[in-house]
């Protein structure tokens, strides 16, 4: 926001707290603005299009002693809509990945994955749809469901409707992302969007498992998240080479551009199903699970640091 601090101090002289507590901060005087200026408008009420928000962004929004100045521009541009859903994939599958055992419903997940991703993200994210969900929750459901139609995250009852959870494709690939992101500047970096012919994933979830080409290092990339010494991969042997077996047809699926995208979610979720259905049971994932090392993955992860 332009002449932020012209703003601030406007509200501050503006709004005046009383039986707030002592020394009652911007931040109280900032909110409570807001909550009256909401109520004003549900008693008017204001149609939610009497201005439109796409104009809003652009407007010029300066501050004087008593006014708050907002002036539209003579030529408005074509902003689109924001952040699109392919771009939240790997961060949101680096999300579940260390938050795998809080067990956090769909709503909550949404809610705790933008904390981690606000600095990303453009004001046009949280603009409002035509439903009143926030522009940024709908498009973290839609990178949600593609990642699923995808077998990336598993497609039980349970899962499909409560809650989303990794399968193992997904936990392979987590992990390669997570290998990145520790090492970046910035963590909860949401990578750049470029239109690929037919493809709705992103290129860094297609290719993550490229360099895994031996039954080593498939259970390497697993075990790199998780306690040193673990019986998981010794107990269920034959069950990960059976996947593992079966992981380059799925992946063929999943990178195949002869199909539509329709076609290509249809075989890749087959694949995995087939996987599912074949080689990993709920054993695996539930004791895999308690041997990710969380503490020590989220140690190296921390929420990017606000902006000044």
């Amino acid at each position: 926001m332009k002449d932020r601090a012209a703003i601030e101090a406007l509200v501050d002289r503006l709004v005046v707290p009383e039986n707030f507590g002592d020394n009652p901060t911007l931040d109280q005087k900032v909110a409570l603005l807001s909550l009256v200026l909401e109520e004003l408008k549900h008693e008017r009420p204001i149609a939610d299009n009497v201005v439109d928000f796409e104009i809003y962004t652009q407007s010029e929004i300066f501050a004087d002693t008593d006014k708050l100045f907002i002036s539209a521009p003579l030529l408005a541009k074509h902003l689109g809509a924001g952040t699109a859903p392919i771009q939240l994939q790997s961060p949101l599958l680096l999300f579940l990945l260390l938050h795998h055992r809080n067990r956090f419903r769909v709503l909550e997940i949404i809610q705790h994955f933008i904390g981690k991703v606000r600095q990303q993200l453009t004001y046009l994210d949280f603009k409002k749809t035509k439903t009143g969900v926030t522009r940024c929750f709908t498009n973290t459901r839609f990178a949600a469901h593609v990642l699923r139609d995808y077998g990336l995250l598993k497609f039980t009852q349970r899962e499909a409707y409560k809650t989303w959870e990794l399968s193992l494709t997904g936990f392979l690939v987590a992990a390669d992302i997570f290998q990145k992101r520790s090492k970046e500047k910035v963590h909860w970096s949401i990578p750049s969007h470029f239109k690929e012919f037919n493809f709705d994933v992103q290129p860094e979830i297609r290719t993550a498992c490229d360099s895994i080409k031996t039954y080593d290092e498939f259970v390497s990339r697993l075990a790199s998240i998780c306690v040193l010494d673990t019986e998981v991969f010794k107990t269920f042997e034959p069950a990960l080479r059976k996947a593992y077996a079966l992981l380059p047809d799925y992946w063929a699926m999943l990178n195949n551009p002869n199909l539509n995208q329709q076609d290509r979610r249809a075989a890749s979720l087959e694949r995995m199903q087939k996987l599912e259905r074949e080689a990993i049971s709920d054993e695996f994932y539930e004791e895999f699970a308690q041997c990710i090392q969380i503490n020590e993955l989220l140690a190296k992860i921390s929420q990017q640091p606000q902006n000044d």
